[in-house]
């Protein structure tokens, strides 16, 4: 997962040595299971499997007492390349966000008018309760690396800003779409359109298309 490896890398790379324990604390301290998808035992994993791969090297292992021994990480000049390919291409290239809530969107019309428009209400409300807790957290923001409970890099201050304008432009749309469906303008709930004819006419229309569900060209006739 290039995510892990990006951060796992990232950071190993600003604190070079570093155990792998103290990697953990870092990333858990950014809440990265929350944006970035990496729990704790990953993170572990992935120090291992870049190692494996000879992205990092092992320093040393130590052993205190009967505490579980500590690995302390460098970065190797491969894993030096990795992490400035896969930082560039993330930061230069765009990749669509992935929402669970866009893939059942596509299935809108098996709800009634009443329970599209209800559902979107509920999200807009859980917008605004997100919206409202990151901008307490903005608030909160230090940019004294000393205030060590509420310091935030300023980059990092600027990323919050982003996601606070994103969900807030989310949290319109959808209030904006529950006044459609609730005037009559946006039709929901209407099944009975995919009669028998209709899906025989979609079944034809998508024997035209080729596996990547793109139009195959049409035959010129001699």
């Amino acid at each position: 997962m290039w995510t892990s490896r990006l951060l796992i890398l990232g950071l190993v790379r600003w604190l070079q040595p570093v155990h792998g324990y103290d990697v953990r604390r870092e990333l858990m301290s950014w809440k990265v299971d929350e944006w970035g998808g990496l729990k704790p035992g990953s993170i572990y994993h992935g120090l291992k499997k870049l190692a494996a791969d000879g992205c990092l090297e092992v320093v040393a292992t130590e052993q205190v007492d009967n505490r579980p021994a500590r690995t302390t990480y460098r970065v190797t000049a491969k894993g030096e390349q990795e992490f400035q390919t896969l930082l560039r291409d993330k930061l230069w290239g765009f990749d669509r966000p992935t929402d669970p809530f866009f893939v059942a969107w596509s299935f809108l019309p098996v709800l009634g008018p009443r329970e599209a428009a209800a559902m979107l209400r509920n999200r807009a409300a859980k917008l605004r309760d997100e919206i409202d807790r990151v901008g307490v957290l903005y608030q909160m923001q230090s940019d004294d690396p000393r205030d060590h409970d509420s310091f935030i890099p300023p980059h990092v201050a600027a990323s919050t800003e982003l996601i606070r304008d994103v969900m807030e432009l989310s949290r319109a749309w959808c209030e904006r779409t529950a006044d459609r469906i609730e005037s009559g303008e946006l039709v929901t709930g209407s099944e009975s359109h995919v009669s028998e004819e209709t899906v025989r006419m979609w079944k034809e229309h998508i024997s035209t298309l080729d596996a990547n569900g793109k139009p195959r060209p049409k035959r010129q006739s001699r």
